[in-house]
């Protein structure tokens, strides 16, 4: 049985496709491109082993083949005539009806295959597809008829590339329903009428050319012989002769066979099908150099199909690269817990707390809250104007927020910039209606639906105007995993410090430290430092000074995570940060993705560390806490201009008056 798409078995399908040339190749191909990543797992060694193993895989190829190359093409059919040369026409599948040239081309070849054989029943092939049989078949019909000679054309192809494809009438009914028995001769024919009136039969393949046993049966030999008694030619289109069985059985009604090939054609292929014809008793009676000159040699070049093979497998391989790492980053990223994230109900919230007091007042603003005058003005910047990122330390004793470090990228290219709020800055909580220390709004308002992360979030985009992107939340045992995964953080001091609240024990000088020494070090409050044998305490220790440990070690960490130099590393950086963080559930795989390229592509010596200027003072209840002197607009001011994206253009006046 054939395959009914193309005419090709399947064994001989997957003969052709796992010769050992090529399975030597992509053996080749697929160690020499794993040997290369794992040398240089970097971006530019994902390529290079791209273009390593595609070489490696072409060569390869190229070196089998060679050895194992059977005799030349030239010599394989040095016995046989060769009856013409068609050269390459792009103008259609029947250029001898608009072309010339190519028609007197066509009218010689049917000279010379009268001047060959005495024989009336002739089948037009060729080795494998894509040598253009069909197209010398057809043309060689009309060529035959406007010459007057009586041609019949019978299509045995019944794949998607036979001559039926041109019928309008379909190609049914037609040989194979004739050789069912389901249809006569006179039923199948079409006439096939040219532009100038000739005119010659046309027996179309047929719906199903896959029962071969038919076409050597004696009602398609009946069929032949009637159209002898009348025709002098009949040319049969088979499909390729080493890939169909339907071709040497139609071969037992022939007088012999035209073979069409073009100039690479590789010469076992062509021996076999010679082979092949000759034991159906259809010879080879001749053959046709289709789209060629006739001029070059008779064989096939192994550096084009090598340098094919070698692009091919270079790009396959690149591409399978890309998906097996793409799924291990998928499931990397899938074992990241989430917490949800609701900016736009905390808005919601907070202007019906707005609205509620402004009618409560009869239309007058008044803030119940005793504590106003530690509220600083904000001014709101244009969306998309900046990319934002808030990195929340939890802290497991109290279960507030002991780290709120604020990350941003203008996106109008000016330096992006962090900034750590304090724990103790005294800021306005939607869920108690007044004020309170920022740490503790991690807490959240169950009353009101809000988590902790999506209150604090939401705080920290009113009171710097910079609304949240997206949160990460860690607690401090994950920081210390984060800090001994990337192998430590330098750390250097010129006295030896220590706070035993901390547990806190650096020598002077420079010291890799530790998940666990980095954590004291972020988290002292009571540090000391030994001066000339005597412990003292550091001059202004405070969450101040706090913050800008924090902000050292956090850039140190962006900079070591930063580093991953291919899909790979980062697939292992979300691996191994997988059970350390909690992400927000609006950060998709993609946005996390670009997220980390944006930050790997950043100059870590270029962002501005901004300090929120505050004072230390009580609360109405008695608290000690932190109350901005200035706002966060003048901030940005001190520090970029008029570089940054504001929406209020005269921010920069207003706030400069104001001081």
């Amino acid at each position: 049985m054939t395959d009914t798409n193309n005419g090709q078995p399947s064994s001989s399908r997957l003969r052709s496709i796992f010769t050992l040339a090529n399975v030597l190749a992509l053996v080749a191909g697929t160690a020499v491109f794993t040997a290369v990543i794992v040398a240089r797992n970097t971006n530019f060694g994902v390529v290079a082993a791209g273009i390593a193993g595609g070489a490696a895989s072409g060569g390869v190829w190229y070196l089998v083949t060679r050895l194992r190359t059977p005799p030349s093409l030239r010599s394989v059919l040095e016995s046989f005539p060769l009856l013409g040369a068609i050269p390459p026409d792009e103008s259609g599948p029947a250029p001898a009806l608009s072309n010339g040239d190519m028609s007197d081309r066509y009218t010689g070849l049917l000279r010379e295959i009268e001047g060959t054989t005495t024989g009336r029943v002739i089948l037009v092939s060729s080795p494998t597809p894509g040598q253009g049989s069909s197209t010398v078949s057809l043309n060689l019909s009309i060529a035959a008829a406007r010459a007057g000679r009586r041609v019949m054309l019978i299509d045995a192809d019944s794949s998607p590339n036979g001559i039926s494809r041109f019928l309008s009438s379909g190609n049914t009914p037609g040989l194979s329903e004739v050789a069912a028995g389901e249809a006569t001769l006179s039923e199948a024919t079409r006439m096939w009428a040219l532009e100038d009136g000739t005119r010659f039969p046309m027996l179309p393949s047929g719906a199903d050319m896959s029962n071969v046993d038919d076409l050597s049966g004696l009602l398609v030999a009946d069929a032949l012989d009637t159209v002898s008694e009348h025709a002098d030619l009949i040319l049969i289109d088979v499909p390729p002769i080493v890939w169909s069985d339907a071709t040497p059985e139609l071969g037992r009604h022939a007088d012999g066979t035209i073979l069409v090939l073009s100039d690479s054609a590789q010469s076992q292929l062509v021996a076999d099908a010679i082979q092949k014809l000759d034991a159906a008793g259809a010879p080879v009676l001749g053959y046709v150099r289709n789209r060629s000159t006739g001029s070059a040699p008779l064989a096939p070049s192994l550096v084009r199909p090598a340098a094919v093979r070698a692009l091919a497998l270079g790009f396959g391989l690149l591409l399978a690269y890309g998906l097996f790492t793409g799924v291990n980053l998928l499931n990397s990223w899938r074992s990241v817990e989430t917490a949800e994230f609701t900016p736009e109900a905390v808005a919601d919230i907070d202007a019906q707390a707005a609205a509620a007091t402004t009618d409560d007042s009869g239309g007058g603003a008044a803030d119940p809250n005793p504590d106003t005058e530690f509220n600083t003005p904000q001014t709101t910047s244009p969306t998309q104007a900046y990319e934002s990122f808030l990195l929340i330390g939890g802290d497991t004793v109290s279960g507030a927020a002991d780290v709120i470090l604020y990350l941003v990228l203008p996106t109008n290219d000016a330096d992006p910039f962090m900034v750590s709020l304090p724990r103790d800055l005294y800021v306005d909580n939607l869920c108690t209606g007044g004020q309170s220390r920022i740490n503790a709004l991690i807490h959240g308002c169950d009353s009101k639906g809000i988590n902790g992360p999506s209150l604090l979030a939401y705080e920290v985009g009113q009171f710097t105007g910079i609304s949240v992107d997206h949160f990460a939340l860690f607690e401090f045992d994950g920081f210390e995993e984060i800090i001994d995964a990337v192998g430590g953080v330098e750390i250097c001091l010129e006295y030896q410090v220590r706070d035993e609240k901390a547990e806190l024990d650096l020598p002077a000088g420079c010291t890799n430290a530790s998940g666990e020494q980095a954590l004291a070090w972020v988290r002292s409050r009571h540090t000391q430092q030994k001066v000339n044998g005597s412990w003292r305490s550091v001059p202004g220790a405070s969450d101040l000074q706090r913050n800008q440990h924090q902000q050292d070690v956090i850039l140190q960490l962006f900079q070591k995570l930063k580093e991953f130099d291919s899909p790979s590393d980062l697939t292992a950086s979300v691996a191994s940060l997988a059970d350390t963080f909690i992400l927000d559930d609006q950060l998709g795989l993609t946005d996390a993705v670009n997220l980390a390229w944006s930050i790997r592509g950043i100059d870590l010596e270029s962002v501005n560390r901004l300090e929120i200027p505050v004072r230390l003072t009580r609360s109405s209840k008695g608290q000690s806490i932190l109350v901005a002197t200035a706002s966060f607009d003048e901030v940005l001011i001190e520090q970029y201009g008029r570089s940054l994206p504001t929406e209020d253009a005269s921010i920069e006046e207003a706030s400069v008056q104001g001081r």
